[in-house]
C-alpha cells in the first residue's frame, strides 16, 4: 500500500530534524497492511544533557482513510492511487494525524537508595514528584483536548517495591482539514513539530528540576 502523502510527511519531519542538529537514536516507519496503517517512530536520547531521563520517543500514526480523504482534499493530487479506490470514498474519518509522546525517565536516578528507610519507600517517593510533575505541566499548559498520563510497570527486591520503568505519555491529533496543497501540508507539518519540541522541552526542565529538588529534598 503505498502512503505518497505520509511520505511527504515524514520526509519534512526528517529533513526538518536534522536541520535542528537534533541528535536521533532512531528514525523508522513501520507498515502494517492487516490494519491499513503506517506510522513513523522517532527517538531522541536525552542522556546527553538530563539525569533523570532517557529518551524521548515520538510516534506518528496514520491509515489508508486518512490518506485518501487528504489526497481528495488537496489540490494537484488527481492521480492519487488511493482516489481509485471505490472502497475508500465512502470514509467519513476526518484528516487527521495522531501524535504520541513519551518521556521515558531513567528508575536508577529517579528512586535513589535511602538510608534507614524500608518498605517501599522508592514506589511512594516516586509517586510524590510524578504527581508534583503533573500539576506543573498542567499548570503551565493549562486545560487542553490532549491527554497526559504515566506509565509504570513495578518490580520488588529485598527492600521493598519500586519502579522499573516510568513513562510520562501525552497523546496529540493535529486537524489537516484547512491545509489545501503539500506546500500548505509541509508548513503544517514543520509548524506542528516545532510546537511538539518546545512543549517536550519544557516537560524535560520541569521533570529535572522537580526531580531533583524532591532527592534534595530528602538528602540535606
Amino acid at each position: 500500500m503505498n502512503y505518497p502523502i505520509f511520505l511527504s510527511i515524514v520526509n519534512t519531519i526528517q529533513s526538518d530534524v536534522e536541520s535542528k542538529h537534533i541528535q536521533m537514536e532512531s528514525f523508522r516507519t513501520w507498515q502494517d497492511n492487516t490494519i491499513f496503517a503506517t506510522g513513523l517512530e522517532l527517538n531522541i536520547n536525552l542522556e546527553r544533557n538530563t539525569r533523570y531521563l532517557k529518551k524521548l520517543s515520538i510516534n506518528f500514526d496514520w491509515d489508508q482513510y486518512r490518506e485518501f480523504i487528504l489526497a481528495d482534499q488537496l489540490n494537484g493530487l488527481d492521480s492519487h492511487p488511493l482516489l481509485d479506490v471505490d472502497g475508500l470514498k465512502q470514509a467519513k474519518t476526518k484528516p487527521t494525524i495522531d501524535v504520541e509522546l513519551m518521556w521515558i525517565l531513567n528508575p536508577e536516578h529517579c528512586q535513589p537508595n535511602f538510608k534507614e528507610k524500608k518498605g517501599n519507600y522508592r514506589t511512594d517517593f516516586a509517586s510524590h514528584w510524578m504527581d508534583l510533575i503533573s500539576k506543573r505541566i498542567h499548570a503551565n499548559f493549562g486545560p487542553q483536548n490532549n491527554v497526559t498520563r504515566w506509565h509504570v510497570e513495578i518490580e520488588g527486591d529485598s527492600e521493598g517495591k519500586y519502579l522499573s520503568n516510568i513513562q510520562l505519555i501525552s497523546y496529540f491529533q493535529f486537524d489537516l482539514s484547512k491545509t489545501k496543497n503539500m506546500q500548505d501540508l509541509q508548513i503544517f507539518v514543520q509548524k506542528s513539530l516545532k510546537s511538539l519540541l518546545v512543549r517536550s522541552s519544557r516537560v524535560v526542565k520541569i521533570s529535572e528540576a522537580l526531580i531533583e529538588h524532591s532527592i534534595n529534598s530528602v538528602t540535606d
